[in-house]
């Protein structure tokens, strides 16, 4: 972690407002970075054209392997100078040296198994896969701010209703929290369609609810439209990402960024379940007589 990072962890335990951003942030240093995780933890020095590029990079990293510099600017909406000079930015002499190295990452996108050689330990691709999840869990209690479940909590317990949005995988997390929650007496509505029915669904949106967006690992056109209306009609918007550029991007009010150590197409969502059961718990703390007295309701319909 930075010490950038640290100082905005001290300071929103002395309760000031960075920004008008509050945000928790795990971040483990891998064995292997990959370039997307270098981009991440440069990209608040970058300039603002840069920052497209980054940006392009982020939601397209296959595709923005392939391309030379001149389609990268194309591609990213800006000139072929500002490719060069974000390259140098991450260290780099150049746009060559920088292509030479993504390409080592490289792989045809429907060979979703391939990202696994950079977990690998020894061959041994379940011992690694502990090794690494013991190591982001220690992460994640180690710099745990307890402030950030209990803003989103009573952001949570104050809404007139919370609208839980993921679609793919994410939609694990969505129901898993759509139903904890409404055992507790919040009223909630998960939201996993794209297109005309995501439109649907939060077309009563109004300023007294709060929008709970879930995003691993690629930001979507649908998770985009969703926090363009949410800022339209001043609904409150937390997210649960794994990019803090993603969380900039998407506006956040309040945000939790969670990054394992081993990128690849496994996803078991461990850490994100991990911050949800906290965020249950800490809910359950603040409004205990209302969850309570709902769960003793929902009890009686089975006696």
């Amino acid at each position: 972690m930075t010490a950038e990072k640290k100082k905005i962890f001290k300071a929103e335990e002395n309760g000031a407002i960075i920004n008008k951003k509050i945000f928790f942030f795990v971040r483990t240093a891998m064995e292997h970075e990959t370039m997307k995780q270098r981009i991440k933890e440069n990209y608040d020095t970058l300039s603002s054209q840069e920052k497209k590029v980054a940006k392009f990079i982020i939601d397209n990293y296959q595709q923005s392997i392939l391309l030379s510099s001149s389609e990268l600017a194309q591609q990213s909406g800006v000139s072929n100078t500002a490719v060069i000079r974000f390259a140098k930015a991450l260290g780099f002499h150049g746009f060559l040296e920088y292509k030479r190295e993504i390409r080592k990452e490289y792989v045809p996108v429907q060979r979703v198994y391939a990202s696994l050689p950079l977990m690998d330990r020894d061959n041994d691709y379940v011992h690694s896969y502990f090794h690494n999840l013991n190591l982001d869990i220690q992460a994640f209690f180690q710099h745990l701010p307890l402030d950030i479940f209990t803003k989103m909590a009573e952001t949570i317990i104050h809404s007139r209703r919370v609208y839980l949005m993921g679609c793919g995988s994410d939609e694990v997390v969505v129901h898993f929290l759509k139903n904890y929650l409404n055992v507790m007496g919040i009223s909630c509505t998960a939201v996993t369609e794209e297109g005309l029915a995501l439109r649907e669904k939060m077309f009563l949106l109004s300023p007294e609810d709060c929008v709970f967006v879930v995003e691993f690992p690629t930001m979507t056109e649908s998770e985009r439209w969703v926090s363009r209306y949410a800022h339209r009609k001043q609904a409150t918007l937390l997210t649960l990402t794994d990019s803090e550029i993603t969380a900039k991007q998407l506006g956040a009010d309040l945000f939790a960024v969670i990054n394992e150590r081993a990128d690849n197409f496994f996803n078991s969502y461990v850490l994100p379940m991990a911050f949800c059961n906290g965020l249950l718990l800490r809910i359950f703390e603040l409004n205990q007589d209302r969850a309570t007295q709902a769960m003793k309701e929902y009890q009686s319909l089975f006696e």
